[in-house]
């Protein structure tokens, strides 16, 4: 028994009594090597049953019966797609087929081509299948995906366009999707938000937008500025219905395209509630208010824009500072001391000796 490579691939090898077993494991020689151990530990305490594996059903059906008895309920945007996408890459195996390491390999792929966040939450997705199937009676193994190796997302990304780039896209765009791109630039709403929205939902005599069914599950409310205002009031608002009607499939190839047009790189469209979020914070420095727009559930999330709060206080404070009738000549003098930047590098000195 033990472990072996063929090609770029990791095999364990083991006996069931007398049958000799050979598994394919993946790339990985660390996971051959537990899943192995694995086997090892069910062989000796009697909990490995192959058959099991016949009479479990299809990963398919497995998932189909997830989608029709809670799936669809989620509030989660895009978890349809995400489960077709799944379904096309196993649907060849049997629940009890798909493998850790199956699983590690799509994984793997998924996150170079998007993202680690985008891969995190698809495991997110697929691991209740496997719970429910469980309690269900149609599978008796481990879940599989609880040892699946995330990588930890990179969250730090933060474009933004400025006030420069926001009238090139603008510009650049057609006259269809310039409302919603100014409705993501002026209020920070997510796409699946935008799309949604209906004019049941728009109260422009209090010029509030309310969002029903946020990414946190909550409700949450978005002041409508002036020039917010004369963009929805030129949409002529009707009693109910949505507001922009437009599949999310046109305003993909219309974003893009105007992109090129604008000759503006490396933006995607939910780096317009960046651009909102950015702007709002160096302009007012209201974090606080910041996070109920955003409909944000911990301040934690809203910190990455404290940076720039920062940097807007200190470009007030010289704006200040230059404004104030003090000059130079007014200050003490004092010969005894050397040049601005020598004084300032010897308090450095001091700091550090009496720390």
């Amino acid at each position: 028994m033990g472990i072996l490579r063929k090609g770029e691939n990791w095999y364990i090898d083991y006996y069931r009594g007398n049958r000799r077993k050979r598994e394919k494991i993946g790339p990985s020689k660390s996971l051959a090597r537990e899943v192995l151990l694995k086997r090892q530990s069910e062989i000796a305490e009697g909990k490995y049953f192959p058959e099991r594996v016949k009479s479990s059903i299809s990963f398919t059906r497995a998932v189909e019966k997830y989608w029709r008895l809670e799936g669809q309920y989620l509030q989660a945007n895009g978890i349809h797609a995400v489960f077709k996408s799944l379904e096309s890459r196993f649907c060849d195996k049997k629940l009890a087929e798909v493998s850790t390491a199956d699983l590690q390999e799509f994984y793997n792929e998924k996150a170079g081509a998007t993202s680690a966040s985008t891969a995190n939450r698809i495991l997110a997705f697929l691991s209740p299948v496997f719970n429910r199937a469980k309690e269900w009676g149609d599978y008796f193994g481990e879940n599989p995906v609880e040892k699946v190796r995330r990588r930890k997302p990179n969250n730090h990304r933060l474009r933004f366009l400025s006030e420069a780039e926001i009238k090139q896209l603008l510009n650049a765009a057609e006259s269809r999707i310039r409302p919603i791109l100014t409705c993501a630039i002026l209020t920070g709403m997510r796409k699946g938000e935008i799309l949604g929205l209906r004019w049941e939902n728009l109260d422009l005599e209090h010029d509030t937008i309310f969002i029903l069914q946020s990414k946190s599950g909550k409700p949450r409310e978005i002041p409508i500025g002036k020039k917010l205002k004369e963009v929805f009031l030129a949409l002529n608002p009707r009693p109910a219905g949505s507001v922009f009607n437009m599949p999310e499939i046109t305003l993909r190839r219309q974003f893009a395209r105007a992109l090129k047009n604008g000759k503006i790189q490396e933006f995607r469209f939910h780096d317009l509630r960046h651009t909102f979020a950015s702007h709002f914070v160096m302009r007012t420095g209201d974090l606080p208010s910041l996070q109920k727009i955003l409909g944000h559930s911990s301040p934690q999330m809203t910190q990455r824009y404290a940076h720039l709060a920062k940097e807007h206080l200190a470009a007030k404070m010289d704006k200040f500072d230059a404004l104030m009738p003090i000059e130079s000549a007014d200050l003490p003098q004092d010969g005894h001391f050397l040049d601005t930047k020598l004084k300032i590098e010897s308090q450095k000195v001091l700091k550090n000796t009496y720390n």
